[in-house]
């Protein structure tokens, strides 16, 4: 399964912190749950202080249940250590777009 994650954060600051340090972990710890990513985008906005978007391409293997190994990931000592120093509360909104991998005719 592939998806879309949409993570609106805070501000511009919020933004580019969880996009250069706490992604770069989720980089190397996603992978221990079978949850591979294809790439990671962060937004620029006009305002600092308005909110800011960081949009990350994942997938799983096929059969496997994204919303299960997300929440093994989210419930790990993995997920902790990755989002340590990190204002949880600067998370405004967390999304997930479902995506078909191929067109089918």
């Amino acid at each position: 399964m592939r998806a879309l994650r949409i993570y609106t954060l805070k501000n511009q600051a919020m933004a580019d912190l969880y996009f250069n340090v706490h992604w770069q972990r989720h980089l190397i710890s996603l992978p221990k749950y079978h949850i591979q990513v294809d790439n990671v985008q962060l937004e620029r906005v006009k305002q600092e202080d308005e909110s800011c978007r960081v949009f990350a391409l994942v997938h799983t293997e096929d059969g496997d249940d994204m919303e299960t190994l997300n929440a093994k990931y989210m419930q790990s000592d993995d997920f902790k250590a990755d989002m340590a120093g990190y204002d949880m509360t600067a998370i405004l909104n967390v999304e997930e777009v479902k995506l078909k991998s191929s067109l089918e005719l």
